[in-house]
């Protein structure tokens, strides 16, 4: 329970803002980690493990997105 909890969301934060660096592109990420974790629900937990996939995709886009703003404002001073 505290990788899902704590574990997971701090790997898909991780996989957000490094994806956004590595392709400059802020839907990369959580497509890898929708993928990965839509595998996971199906060979290693149960289907009520859905729920947490919507939630780590979100987080690396949310990531991603947070990324994208930051290195923005940082090109603009």
């Amino acid at each position: 329970m505290l990788m899902i909890l704590v574990g997971f969301p701090v790997i898909s934060i991780i996989v957000g803002m490094v994806g956004y660096f590595l392709f400059k592109n802020i839907f990369v990420s959580p497509l890898v980690v929708f993928l990965a974790t839509l595998v996971a629900t199906f060979t290693v937990f149960n289907d009520s493990f859905l729920v947490w996939v919507l939630v780590y995709t979100c987080l690396a886009f949310l990531a991603g997105f947070a990324v994208k703003i930051s290195k923005e404002k940082k090109g603009a001073l």
